[in-house]
């Protein structure tokens, strides 16, 4: 039995799909991609449903060609929309309208989750590959960090994100002081599309692997790099920044604080986002068995 499983995560900052298909108890990731809107920030309703129009025709285009590779017994799909949502406005409003329009080409239902639900869903993708672990998922309005060890179950769910004016992070101080007086050893994951376009930006990145190591010093030199650099210089040298020049200087900035607050001289990133956390939930609700997550090539 092979499954087509397509995932959308709306979000203030971006939105992002995957495509992934399902065999022998098997999730291969085939194919991600995004576009940086910045609906929260600059509210151009005109722009963003021109590059809403623009991603939804890819991924139908995607999915048709997947189809044809594959004998694809059935399709699970899934969209959610995370803070930029959760806040009830007349732009929120039109936003949703234009979301469920071109969501009806392929067949999916979109829905807005909490941010309790949001740390759940961002953190399946790392329960399957570790058991002890403290998960930051900085997005461009919210942040969710969920600790899980042998005796701790915790979630810091915060309103800040990459696109927060806020430059005084006092908020974040009692889960500093909650690390400092429970958590020993556990490890440090980042999830976010600022984080993983920082590590490509520093590191050649090749492998399947879904995890990759970043020193905490990598990131402050990195920083001091971009800092007062404008967005066209920044975008010419670091392709990978695109879009997201001046949001990737306050996720930095805030998670080298929180860090440095912490003790932490290292820390993963992790390539597994909501997206993943989406489709593992699709075959749970199913109730289809899934032993192994793995990257793939469309075209096999």
């Amino acid at each position: 039995m092979t499954y087509l499983i397509c995932t959308i995560d709306f979000g203030s900052n971006s939105n992002k799909y995957l495509i992934a298909i399902y065999k022998n108890k098997t999730l291969k990731i085939l194919k991600k991609d995004s576009i940086v809107h910045k609906i929260k920030k600059n509210k151009d309703i005109e722009e963003y449903e021109k590059k809403l129009e623009i991603l939804i025709k890819n991924l139908k285009t995607e999915i048709e060609t997947i189809k044809k590779m594959h004998k694809i017994r059935k399709i699970f799909s899934s969209s959610v929309g995370t803070e930029f949502y959760r806040l009830e406005s007349t732009i929120r409003d039109k936003i949703i309208e234009i979301n469920q329009k071109y969501l009806k080409n392929i067949d999916t239902n979109f829905r807005v989750i909490s941010q309790e639900e949001e740390s759940k869903l961002s953190s399946k993708g790392i329960d399957f590959f570790f058991k002890e672990y403290i998960a930051i998922d900085l997005g461009g309005a919210s942040t969710e960090i969920t600790i899980k060890t042998n005796n701790i179950y915790k979630k810091f769910l915060y309103k800040f994100g990459c696109l927060s004016e806020e430059n005084n992070y006092n908020f974040i101080n009692n889960f500093i002081n909650f690390h400092k007086q429970n958590i020993k050893n556990a490890e440090l994951i980042l999830i976010g599309g600022s984080f993983i376009a920082t590590l490509l930006s520093i590191k050649k990145i090749k492998s399947t692997k879904f995890f990759y190591t970043l020193q905490i010093q990598e990131m402050e030199r990195f920083l001091k790099l971009i800092i007062n650099k404008n967005e066209e210089e920044i975008s010419a040298i670091y392709p990978f920044l695109k879009d997201r020049e001046e949001s990737v200087k306050k996720a930095l900035d805030f998670i080298i604080h929180l860090l440095n607050s912490i003790g932490i001289k290292k820390t993963r990133i992790s390539l597994l986002t909501l997206l993943e956390g989406l489709a593992i939930d699709l075959l749970e609700l199913n109730k289809i068995e899934l032993n192994k997550i793995i990257k793939g090539r469309k075209r096999e």
